[in-house]
């Protein structure tokens, strides 16, 4: 079933970047967040029921996975990063951020974390690539704000963008995915509120974790409200492809 999920996830994240309709593309990416969400739930319903039978607290082991996120020094890092626990979150896992930024760390189950990689994956590769056509089309100039200014503003934009949307998506496959449990059953928002305690567990228990993370905006002096509104733009109708989601590797910058 896990296996069934990520490719059914890579086939919608495909068919985005098959598309030159914008609303398309969006429509695709929030029914890969759903179709995540969704089966989040069924598989908390069987994960429940194992434990009833077999009277213990079995089922799915939980997992920690490391993802390379950038080479030492590059600025758009913490932005990868802020985008990784933005898609995270939508999907039930906690994570830790390495001092640099160049890595995270993703405490959860096994299929959530795969998703997960599959839908920041693309998005990282769309954020950058989206920056950098607006860039060689000058509006960085025409704003009178320096490239990197710009880039890191057009970021914030375009995170809070599908921040809003993978939350939004979340929430219809919750409201849709059982919306009158059946009798001795969890509603789908509790089942995934277990599932979060449980995942909370996990990593109080493997973290090892000091200090806290300072966040995309430090050490930043400017910023534009002009490339942030491209960003949203951008954001919301991002055109969701999986190039490079064969290979894990290191993005540009």
């Amino acid at each position: 079933m896990s296996d069934r999920l990520v490719d059914r996830v890579g086939k919608l994240l495909a068919q985005a970047e098959g598309t030159d309709n914008e609303h398309e593309a969006a429509a695709f990416v929030e029914r890969a967040q759903q179709l995540a969400t969704e089966h989040a739930v069924d598989l908390e319903l069987a994960r429940a029921r194992q434990r009833e039978r077999q009277h213990r607290g079995g089922g799915e082991p939980m997992a920690q996975e490391r993802l390379q996120v950038g080479q030492r020094g590059r600025r758009g890092n913490r932005h990868r990063v802020l985008l990784y626990t933005v898609v995270a979150h939508a999907n039930d896992l906690l994570v830790n951020v390495a001092g640099d930024s160049t890595y995270v760390l993703g405490f959860g189950h096994r299929t959530d974390l795969e998703v997960v990689e599959r839908l920041w994956t693309s998005l990282a590769v769309q954020m950058t690539a989206a920056a950098q056509r607006r860039m060689d089309s000058g509006e960085h100039r025409t704003a009178h704000v320096s490239g990197l200014s710009w880039r890191l503003s057009f970021y914030d934009g375009f995170i809070d963008a599908v921040g809003e949307r993978l939350q939004g998506a979340r929430e219809a496959a919750i409201a849709q995915a059982r919306p009158t449990a059946p009798a001795g059953e969890p509603s789908a928002a509790l089942v995934l509120r277990e599932k979060a305690q449980r995942v909370k567990s996990f990593y109080e228990s493997a973290s090892d974790a000091r200090g806290s993370w300072r966040g995309a905006s430090s050490g930043r002096t400017r910023s534009s409200r002009t490339a942030r509104a491209s960003g949203r733009t951008d954001g919301a109708r991002a055109d969701l492809g999986q190039p490079g989601l064969r290979q894990r590797g290191q993005l540009g910058a």
